[in-house]
């Protein structure tokens, strides 16, 4: 007996970004934004996307179906979680903001509410962060909105393509397919890892953009600054090297590629204030560039369209405390230690890589034990919507919730 009332291959709501396709107002604002180009987006399925809300997601997810299975998902009437969930799913930061920005924004951010938000002066600061000047920097409403934008830029419908690596965060892919670009999507390595090279060998002439998120979600792999440089070696004139760094944290000394976006080549290097510094629901993030690529990019920047005053005054705070986010990488990596434990007990291998997440493999299909956790407002993510069936990626929590993790796993392994 299925544990899960879905079809086979079908995906709980929540559980990915458009799991069935874009949803009809998506389509219409996608519409908005190109014209005809967006007819395609009909079918496209954006995997391997974190559910940023559980907030109108009705019109999108599959529904579900009778069966002997389980009752309805725990989802509460405000489209949220309980009170008692264990978000583990989403790879947020279990530590919350810095005491520094929520100080800024309960004394300054919610009594400027009234007044329009310009993005200079957050600009201003994250370039003085990085010592660059305000050019190099365009902010908005998290990273998320520069894998939005990006594509409409830069892709044409049946003349150009994109490069990116079949399992990872599928935001640009999904676009792409939506505006009628080619997607080109190459093999992962060995546990996860980028395979560069055959990265490298389908960049065509067409290609305007390639998409490398690292370290790699959700497999957690890195690549180095010298094999980034070698895939932009390669883009061909016009194009750009999208680099998500939204896990930047995690990478060895030096091997981030913002030296290489400053350096006026086609590199652009996409960074977030949803992770190490726990403001994912203030959606802020930016990106910094250089160069003929990132002229462009500026030129159809949405601007302060994205920003509210709330995330423009915990920006600098948030920067400036550095403790915070020193916290947060070691309670990665001494939460990396305790889930790998743990599924070693439970005989599920993990990939080994250094990332706020990881992939264990439950060796049978793992969407049915997604579905008894999130029953019991455990919230993981099974890997099928990235081609990974028999694995789960779980985001470090706390020690309190990876108890609550094995503890449930334990009473799933036993029924």
């Amino acid at each position: 007996m299925s544990l899960s009332p879905f079809p086979s291959g079908v995906r709980p709501p929540g559980f990915e970004c458009y799991p069935a396709g874009l949803g009809p107002s998506r389509r219409s604002f996608l519409r908005a934004v190109a014209g005809a180009a967006a007819a395609a987006a009909g079918g496209a399925a954006f995997a391997g996307c974190e559910r940023e809300s559980a907030a109108g997601q009705g019109e999108s997810a599959a529904a579900p179906v009778a069966s002997d299975g389980p009752g309805p998902l725990p989802v509460w009437p405000d489209g949220g979680f309980g009170p008692d969930a264990v978000r583990i799913g989403f790879n947020e930061n279990p530590l919350g903001p810095s005491p520094r920005a929520l100080a800024a924004i309960a004394a300054d951010g919610l009594g400027a509410g009234h007044a329009y938000n310009y993005p200079d002066s957050i600009r201003d600061r994250v370039a003085a962060h990085h010592g660059v000047a305000r050019d190099h920097v365009l902010v908005g409403c998290g990273s998320t909105e520069f894998l939005q934008f990006l594509p409409w830029g830069f892709l044409k419908p049946g003349t150009t393509s994109l490069v990116l690596p079949e399992t990872t965060y599928g935001w640009c892919g999904g676009v792409a397919e939506a505006i009628g670009a080619e997607v080109i999507r190459t093999p992962m390595g060995p546990e996860g890892t980028l395979d560069v090279a055959a990265m490298r060998s389908a960049i065509r002439p067409d290609t305007r953009i390639v998409y490398v998120a690292n370290p790699n979600n959700p497999t957690g792999a890195p690549i180095s600054r010298d094999e980034v440089a070698s895939l932009a070696e390669r883009v061909p004139d016009g194009g750009i090297l999208i680099v998500d760094e939204a896990y930047a944290e995690f990478l060895d000394d030096g091997q981030d590629a913002v030296s290489l976006a400053l350096a006026g080549g086609p590199v652009i290097v996409a960074r977030t204030f949803s992770k190490a510094y726990g403001l994912a629901g203030l959606r802020l993030g930016y990106v910094l560039g250089s160069g003929p690529v990132f002229e462009k990019a500026t030129g159809i920047w949405w601007g302060d369209f994205g920003l509210n005053t709330a995330a423009a005054v915990a920006c600098g705070p948030a920067l400036d405390d550095g403790e915070h986010v020193a916290a947060y990488v070691r309670t990665v990596d001494e939460g990396l230690d305790e889930l790998r434990a743990g599924f070693d007990e439970l005989g599920w291998p993990a990939w080994p890589h250094r990332a706020p997440f990881l992939m264990a493999d439950a060796g049978r299909e793992a969407l049915p034990v997604a579905w008894e956790l999130f029953r019991r407002g455990i919230y993981v993510q099974d890997g099928g919507g990235w081609g990974l069936p028999t694995f789960l990626r779980v985001s470090v929590g706390l020690s309190a919730d990876h108890q609550a993790l094995f503890a449930a796993l334990r009473e799933i392994e036993a029924a």
